[in-house]
């Protein structure tokens, strides 16, 4: 018996390990939320905003347009422009230039509620170089963007990058601000595993000063792309839209530029 025992432990912990539990989750739909993207820029005196409808948990990620929205932008003036809509939750509105230093004020009237957002933009940064280098990780070599700026003194800043290849723009991310560097010459380099430049690539970059606010909303949708198997759940970005609209408004400066991988 001491030595059947022992055995018949071992049995029956091996019947209870290979018993599962299935577990049937019912995750609820909420309703459908407004999702606002408006960017109002120095670079163009034609400026878009768009409008989609979020989606339930396992539909189909393609928003559609909403129409029927009324949309207008309001300077620190008071002069009120109307965006237009020109296809399905696309709204512009022409001979409107964003002016570094000018705060706007964008509202959003659809299915009776109002959505309201703010943005500043600040004064534009300029990229002084623009080059590519090569890193090596794992005995792979990978090819990046690299760029340098002059980060103005005693002036809080914040950027984003948004990077192109061969006309086609990447899911990557980029913010960066000037915690640690303000006031100096400052290199970036867009560096992301999943890009691989290739010798003759078309590769454009835009640099964006953006406020505070617009710098969060792009750092913590990063962050949320980063968890990968993390347990936590990710949280959509705060918006600056008010009445619990997703998505952001910007008013922002722009540069862009192009090279080609030499190498």
């Amino acid at each position: 018996m001491r030595l059947i025992y022992p055995f018949l432990l071992l049995f029956v912990a091996l019947i209870y390990s290979s018993c599962e539990k299935v577990i049937d989750i019912d995750v609820k739909d909420s309703d459908p939320s407004l999702v606002i993207e408006g960017v109002i820029s120095n670079r163009t005196d034609t400026q878009f905003v768009k409008i989609t409808s979020s989606v339930p948990v396992g539909e189909s990620s393609n928003f559609s347009g909403v129409s029927g929205a009324v949309v207008t932008v309001k300077d620190q003036d008071g002069i009120v422009y109307t965006f237009r809509e020109r296809a399905p939750g696309i709204y512009s509105a022409r001979r409107l230039r964003g002016i570094p230093g000018r705060t706007y004020a964008l509202k959003v009237v659809y299915d009776g509620k109002e959505y309201n957002a703010t943005s500043s933009m600040p004064a534009q940064v300029t990229i002084d170089s623009i080059g590519f280098q090569s890193t090596t990780i794992f005995n792979t070599s990978r090819t990046s963007l690299e760029l340098m700026f002059r980060d103005p003194p005693g002036i809080k800043n914040y950027y984003r990058f948004v990077l192109s290849i061969n006309n086609i723009k990447t899911n990557s991310i980029f913010v960066y601000n000037d915690d640690f560097t303000d006031g100096n010459q400052v290199k970036r380099d867009l560096f992301d595993v999943d890009i691989d430049l290739k010798k003759g690539d078309r590769v454009t970059v835009e640099m964006q000063c953006i406020d505070p606010f617009i710098y969060r909303y792009w750092f913590g949708l990063d962050q949320n792309r980063n968890r990968g198997g993390a347990s936590v759940t990710p949280a959509n970005p705060v918006s600056n839209i008010s009445n619990g609209a997703l998505g952001y408004f910007s008013a922002q400066t722009q540069q862009t530029e192009m090279l080609l991988v030499p190498f």
